[in-house]
């Protein structure tokens, strides 16, 4: 019961430290929050080529890199959208050329795939966060504010009164119980939300729900890629979090599909 509680209080010391320093940058914003996200981008890329490494793939490291910070880098610039399809269809065609010259060294055109499928997976949702910020401070503070009160309900709910595991041979400790109480708990933070920025009550709460249970099957998926490379935590970036893929796999999913969301409701 001890190692137990010690655990809790070291995750939810260093948790508060780690959320308290990047709800400052994103309040900087411009550089101070640009970097810090490209630092977490390439930590996380670096996670992901690891866990690929153990799966027996050989990912194109230096180009999917220099790809993703430079993707973040353009992020404030007006034409966005166009820019991130540029980037990715450079690298798309960069992979393909690149099969010719790298078949006979061991590698496969599933290593460009591969590597394709981590710019999609960690680059493009670090650069809308970065965009997300300069249309306006509220839709961060909503993004974060709804993902994480999911997560910390979830986990608290799930913890103490959990009885049904939500997928037992994906992820053993998630309880429907406790996704109850993440959706209920982001969704009253959605309705709060939106009266205080004035938005529209109802958007807001379908958009947590939609969020809510999104953010979950995110978490489930990185679960799925530890799973099958036989890993508990993904890095050691946090002490009692794990590394920077199991602390932001809800952000990764929820940050797109939000940025689509207002681009299309809102």
């Amino acid at each position: 019961m001890e190692n137990i509680q010690e655990s809790l209080g070291l995750r939810i010391i260093s948790g508060l430290i780690g959320a308290g320093l990047f709800i400052l940058f994103t309040y900087l914003g411009g550089v101070f929050l640009t970097i810090p996200v490209i630092i977490l981008a390439v930590l996380g890329l670096f996670e992901y080529f690891n866990i690929c490494k153990k799966l027996g793939f050989r990912p194109y490291k230096l180009v999917t890199i220099l790809a993703s910070i430079v993707l973040i880098l353009l992020s404030s610039n007006k034409q966005f959208i166009k820019i991130t399809l540029i980037v990715f269809i450079a690298l798309f065609i960069i992979f393909i050329l690149a099969i010719p010259f790298y078949y006979n060294s061991g590698r496969s055109f599933e290593d460009g795939a591969i590597s394709i499928y981590g710019f999609l997976y960690l680059s493009i949702p670090s650069a809308v966060f970065v965009n997300l910020r300069n249309i306006g401070l509220e839709h961060v503070i909503y993004i974060l504010g709804v993902t994480w009160i999911n997560d910390v309900f979830a986990f608290l709910v799930g913890k103490f009164l959990g009885k049904h595991r939500l997928s037992q041979s994906i992820s053993p400790n998630k309880t429907v119980e406790g996704f109850a109480g993440g959706l209920i708990f982001s969704t009253i933070f959605g309705i709060i939300f939106a009266h205080m920025m004035d938005f529209s009550v109802l958007k807001y709460i379908i958009f947590s729900i939609i969020l809510s249970i999104m953010g979950t099957i995110g978490d489930l998926s990185e679960s799925v890629m530890k799973r099958e490379a036989n890993i508990k935590d993904s890095g050691i970036f946090l002490p009692g979090h794990g590394g920077v893929l199991d602390r932001i796999d809800s952000l990764i999913v929820n940050i797109p599909i939000y940025f689509i969301l207002i681009n299309v409701l809102l």
